[in-house]
């Protein structure tokens, strides 16, 4: 399973679909500041798999990382052959002093993420 630092995001020169799979309250109460993301929760992905390119590179993102990784576990057990996640989610992304669009609550005090640093 292959899992990506926020901070590598911006200066990917491959052409890929940023997912957010958080619930949709979630998405539109605060998202990350990036064009293009799009939002299927991890709830409802089996139904919208076919809205998901399979051509593309995925990069999916959550609040802290383990839906994504679920999320993309489960795409690639679909057929799904380039997958990966953002390490952290949107935490890491907030640590990492990257923008955050809407009202965040405090991530950092109950995350699993305690440092910006990736291991990705």
């Amino acid at each position: 399973m292959k899992s990506i630092c926020p901070t590598k995001i911006k200066s990917l020169k491959e052409d890929f679909l940023l997912m957010d799979v958080r619930e949709k309250f979630e998405f539109e109460s605060y998202r990350a500041d990036f064009e293009n993301i799009k939002n299927i929760p991890f709830s409802e992905i089996e139904n919208h798999l076919q809205e998901i390119p399979k051509n593309r590179s995925l990069i999916l993102m959550c609040n802290n990382g383990l839906r994504s990784k679920t999320a993309a576990k489960f795409l690639q057990e679909r057929d799904f052959p380039n997958v990966t996640y953002i390490e952290g989610g949107l935490v890491k992304w907030q640590q990492n002093g990257m923008t955050i669009l809407g009202n965040p609550p405090d991530f950092i005090s109950h995350s699993l993420s305690l440092t910006k640093d990736c291991n990705s």
